[in-house]
């Protein structure tokens, strides 16, 4: 049946254990709503010896250690994350994005073994991950098969993976997942518990079948667009333990502010409870504490990119992909980053004679009362002091032809991707060529 993460939390402090639980849905959501559910099953003095994570695991491995009796009495709990035996094969947003994680975070055992995985949905083993080795699937194969858009880093990583699966003969985990649903179905030892979070699942996949009529299916979803989101809910789970709430107008102020970022949501909530005086929380607080993230929303990348670091940005651009940002709207933020730095070259030129002011005042004094008689008469407000500031620093590490070259760049890479071409290969070409100017 699905449930509400609090009527699920209320069952077990009463003592209602299932042996099932899904959570799906928005990321952050569900990682919080999983651990909040770990903790109320087992009680922190046995989390070391009877919670058993398995992010990897397989439907097979999961079954055994969800059947074997703990060492010490007490409730057992196998966790397990973002499990490839229940995701969709197509229609996800980046299949590769929790292998390659797992990899760049040195857990390479568990990337490979999440890699594995996937490749198995298509029937391919350990010799056909490099699409470089004779016989072994193309990157067109692996686009058609799996709805995966190999970069050249991913090629990369898939021929190091494949190298590693071999070295340490590690195999693809086995993905029937019969096993594991006949031990549910015949019941698993009293007081254990499979907990799963995912941020996608196959809604026909038996497991979610069986989760909804032996256990509990908890759906933490967001709405994509920003006008269907709704974050009333969410605000008021964030705030219960502050006892606050949110007076009139203030969420709305802080949806346009922070959008659908739910992680960001909860910091924001956390300080805006710390912060403000009385009972509610009012939007002067939010206008006050609260900057315009939405407007920010690629700020990492605007940093890289201001930095000329290209591997942190396409770090950030191969994680947002891999939470389902599409191409064109990483396309679009790097086009207006672009605009801003040349925007701010011609001002440093015009107005600060090439060179970069040290502070904000440095920008008070010298530079705006130039460019407020250049945007007098137009809709445009005054840029933040120190926003010009550290965008004119920035500036100052490119020459305008770089610029110009780049935004060039932003119109061939629309160009390809309207053109059905390889959404992270576009990407990753484009920040190559505004980062090194290749």
């Amino acid at each position: 049946m699905s449930s509400e993460l609090d009527d699920v939390l209320a069952g077990v402090k009463a003592g209602k254990v299932a042996p099932l639980y899904l959570l799906w849905g928005e990321e952050f959501l569900v990682r919080k709503g999983a651990d909040e559910l770990v903790k109320a099953l087992v009680p922190d003095a046995a989390v070391g010896l009877n919670l058993v994570p398995l992010d990897a695991g397989s439907p097979r491995e999961v079954a055994q250690e969800l059947a074997t009796m703990p060492l010490f009495p007490g409730r057992k709990v196998v966790l397990v994350r973002d499990p490839e035996f229940l995701a969709p094969k197509k229609g996800r947003g980046d299949p590769l994005a929790k292998a390659r994680e797992a990899w760049k975070a040195n857990k390479r055992k568990e990337g490979a073994r999440r890699l594995l995985a996937l490749a198995a949905r298509a029937g391919w083993g350990v010799d056909q991950l490099d699409p470089s080795a004779s016989g072994a699937p193309s990157v067109e194969q692996w686009k058609e098969e799996l709805n995966v858009d190999l970069a050249e880093a991913d090629v990369a990583f898939l021929k190091e993976a494949a190298a590693f699966c071999k070295e340490e003969r590690i195999h693809a985990p086995e993905g029937d997942a019969t096993v594991l649903l006949d031990l549910i179905q015949k019941g698993v030892p009293a007081g254990h518990s499979l907990v799963m979070a995912a941020s996608e699942v196959d809604s026909k996949n038996p497991l979610v079948k069986l989760a909804q009529d032996k256990g509990h299916v908890v759906e933490r979803k967001v709405a994509a667009r920003h006008k269907d989101l709704d974050l009333s809910d969410i605000s008021k789970e964030f705030l219960a333990p502050f006892k606050k709430k949110l007076g009139p107008g203030a969420l709305e102020e802080l949806k346009e502010r922070v959008g659908g970022n739910i992680r960001l949501l909860q910091s924001e909530l956390e300080k805006l409870a710390t912060y403000s005086e009385g009972p509610a929380i009012e939007r002067s607080d939010v206008v006050m504490l609260v900057h315009h993230a939405r407007e920010e929303e690629f700020f990492e990348l605007s940093e890289a990119l201001q930095k000329r670091d290209f591997r942190g940005a396409l770090s950030y651009a191969e994680d947002a992909m891999g939470q389902g940002t599409h191409a064109l709207q990483l396309l679009g933020a790097v086009a207006s980053i672009v605009r801003t730095l040349l925007e701010s070259h011609e001002w440093l030129m015009r107005y600060a004679g090439g060179t970069p002011p040290r502070t904000a005042k440095d920008v008070e004094a010298r530079v705006f009362p130039r460019l407020e008689a250049e945007l007098k008469g137009t809709k445009r407000k005054m840029p933040n002091a120190w926003a010009l500031t550290f965008s004119m620093k920035a500036a100052a590490g490119y020459e305008r032809r770089e610029l110009l070259g780049s935004l060039v760049a932003c119109a061939e890479a629309d160009l390809a991707l309207k053109s059905s071409g390889n959404g992270r290969l576009v990407i990753e070409r484009l920040l190559a060529t505004v980062c090194t100017g290749a």
